[in-house]
């Protein structure tokens, strides 16, 4: 008799569980999720605009269940905050660039090593078949944040009041460059000066600086064709590269559906800007000849000058974690299979 009871009492305890975990599990499908995106950039800008489509792809992928709001610089947290505040979960997503954050996620200079990917389905390839989208979700989960892609913007490159055509033509002129660019400049001979972007109109206009590290595409919307005479072909990014960043413990409280969908719509923001690049980059070359703005052309033999000059900088970053040594041995890896020798 006692043993039907315990029997009994097993059974109604394996129907409950059978019968509240489905509940459970549709009630946490039906429930809409509700997140906060802080963007570095104005809603304007080339990264505020995919990072509208990524929100938008998210709600539709999800059918309205994941609901991501987008707010522009300074509306939740300062933009020099916002990675802090994702780690935190006083914000759930940030888009922008992490080389304002480099001090903790030092994984981003490697996205930002100089003559690296020669465009952006470089890039593209990298991340896909590489290990780079891996790599980069590995160095930024130790800090509660998850990587969800990166985003194109463009090349960035010099743009000066001098010619450029060898590399000790750049041997003591003072070039505007913010955290790795001002390295960059450093190991190529220049004198780097560091200046907020909307201070490089006047010191260029003045000759505080004779150049500067910036996308081609502020030759037009910085009107940087009044205060510069040439741009420098290949950038030194090409392109850059900045990220979309998740709160990890929100991110991992999603349906695993909810998730994969998130992952979706990043890479399909990604995939946009691979695709827009070329068009941007060519907006900037015809403004540049319409204002009489020269480019100036390495030659592959210069080229290399400029890679083997960065080279103690790779050496450097790749000493910064054990994931940084991971990126730059598969750049360099990359390179070699494309004939490029970086040792």
């Amino acid at each position: 008799m006692k043993k039907r009871i315990v029997a009994c009492l097993m059974m109604v305890a394996c129907l409950a569980v059978w019968g509240v975990f489905p509940a459970v599990a549709a009630e946490k499908q039906g429930k809409t999720y509700k997140f906060r995106l802080q963007c570095a950039y104005p809603e304007s800008a080339f990264v505020g605009q995919n990072t509208l489509f990524f929100a938008q792809r998210v709600k539709e992928l999800t059918d309205g269940k994941v609901d991501i709001k987008v707010f522009w610089p300074g509306q939740l947290v300062k933009t020099n905050e916002t990675f802090d505040a994702v780690s935190k979960g006083m914000i759930d997503i940030y888009s922008g660039s992490l080389l304002y954050f480099a001090g903790y996620v030092p994984e981003v200079n490697c996205e930002w090593l100089p003559f690296g990917w020669s465009d952006a389905k470089e890039a593209l390839e990298l991340y896909r078949d590489h290990g780079w989208l891996d790599l980069m979700r590995e160095g930024l989960d130790k800090h509660g944040t998850y990587y969800v892609a990166p985003l194109s913007v463009a090349s960035m490159g010099l743009i000066t009041k001098f010619p450029v055509h060898q590399l000790s033509d750049l041997k003591g002129k003072a070039i505007r460059g913010a955290g790795m660019d001002g390295r960059v400049i450093d190991v190529l001979g220049g004198s780097p000066v560091g200046l907020a972007g909307a201070e490089q109109y006047m010191a260029l206009h003045r000759g505080t600086v004779d150049g500067t590290v910036y996308p081609f595409y502020t030759i037009d919307n910085y009107k940087f064709y009044e205060v510069s005479k040439y741009i420098v072909r290949p950038a030194i990014h090409t392109p850059g590269i900045v990220e979309i960043v998740f709160n990890k413990r929100k991110y991992q409280s999603l349906p695993e559906e909810y998730r994969a969908a998130i992952d979706k719509a990043g890479w399909e923001a990604f995939l946009k800007t691979v695709e827009g690049t070329p068009s941007w980059d060519g907006d900037a070359y015809e403004v540049c000849r319409e204002k009489g703005i020269e480019i100036i052309d390495l030659s592959p033999e210069v080229v290399a000058d400029f890679r083997k000059a960065t080279l103690p900088l790779w050496n450097e970053i790749a000493t910064k974690s054990p994931t940084s040594a991971k990126l730059v041995e598969s750049l360099k890896a990359y390179l070699s299979q494309k004939g490029i020798q970086m040792e």
